[in-house]
């Protein structure tokens, strides 16, 4: 009988845990309300006001990568040696390509959001900033673009980094990058939803709002596709790729994706859908529907790394 197949909960595989778990949450919903807020202001015809859904963005944005790194580095055995991947690149590791994204993305989305922000950073007694962001806004435009493709680069990255793992079935797919981008996406637009709604108190007639609730469905429809896929290659792969589909139907990761990813993340926004227009775009609905798809997406961040690691080949 071969022991590496099947349930390996007996030799404990997990090496990455909840930490990593939301760092790459953090890091896809940062890029993924990004994504959104600046591909919602090319879209919009008014590009001389700053909508709250960019607003969101722009908080949301550097936030959550700096939060996301903070959990990244307190993981390290050693996390205040954390300085020496910043000096020492391979370029063909992931990893490495994965940190020099990081270092562009984090400090441009900082002063995308000074930009952004630079009216409201008075009242929040940041008014010292706003010679800074008066100086970065001539070069709006090239910081907007080249934060927008890294944004894509890092929500992505987040799927290739854990796709390396070449010993995990699950893991190491071609899907995963893609279906952390979309996912991340969904993540993004929900805390947009959420910070617009409580932070510049938007209401339920805002076009901006109406427009991003409207990319709820086809997002979730394609990141539902992606996971259809990256089980169907599972399936199809034979042997111990096979055998991790068995973590949809036993232990507590198969409680996390049927509750957690499929009741919560797309059920409950599924069912806002068949609500009165009235009703589904009330405050209370869209925070509701925001929350679960947040949800949704952290707990699919923890199936995947925590079910992908309990089954190797």
């Amino acid at each position: 009988m071969n022991n590496m197949w099947g349930d390996m909960a007996q030799y404990d595989p997990v090496t990455w845990n909840w930490v990593i778990a939301v760092y790459l949450f953090m890091a896809g919903l940062s890029a993924g309300s990004v994504l959104i807020g600046i591909g919602m202001r090319w879209y919009s015809k008014d590009k001389l006001t700053e909508s709250p859904i960019l607003k969101a963005a722009a908080i949301i944005g550097p936030v959550a990568i700096i939060l996301g790194l903070a959990c990244l580095v307190f993981d390290l055995t050693k996390p205040f040696h954390f300085w020496v991947i910043l000096v020492n690149y391979n370029f063909q590791s992931v990893m490495a390509l994965g940190v020099l994204a990081l270092l562009a993305y984090t400090p441009l989305g900082i002063a995308y959001g000074l930009i952004v922000l630079r009216h409201d950073l008075p009242k929040w007694g940041l008014g010292f900033l706003v010679p800074v962001a008066q100086m970065l806004l001539e070069w709006r435009k090239a910081i907007e673009v080249l934060l927008f493709i890294l944004a894509i680069g890092v929500g992505a990255y987040t799927g290739f980094l854990i796709s390396a793992m070449n010993a995990y079935p699950m893991l190491n797919t071609a899907v995963l990058p893609a279906l952390f981008l979309v996912s991340g996406l969904s993540a993004g637009a929900a805390a947009n939803a959420v910070v617009a709604l409580l932070m510049f108190k938007v209401d339920n007639h805002d076009n901006e709002l109406k427009r991003m609730h409207g990319l709820e469905l086809p997002v979730m429809a394609t990141e539902i596709m992606f996971l259809f896929m990256l089980f169907c290659a599972l399936y199809f792969k034979g042997g111990a790729a096979a055998a991790a589909l068995a973590s949809l139907t036993t232990g507590v990761w198969a409680g996390v994706f049927w509750i957690g990813v499929v009741g919560i993340g797309f059920g409950i926004p599924l069912v806002s859908m068949l609500m009165p227009a009235a009703t589904r775009h009330t405050k209370g609905a869209m925070l509701m529907v925001a929350c679960s798809g947040l949800t949704g997406v952290l707990a699919l961040r923890h199936f995947i790394l925590y079910a992908g690691q309990s089954y190797i080949y």
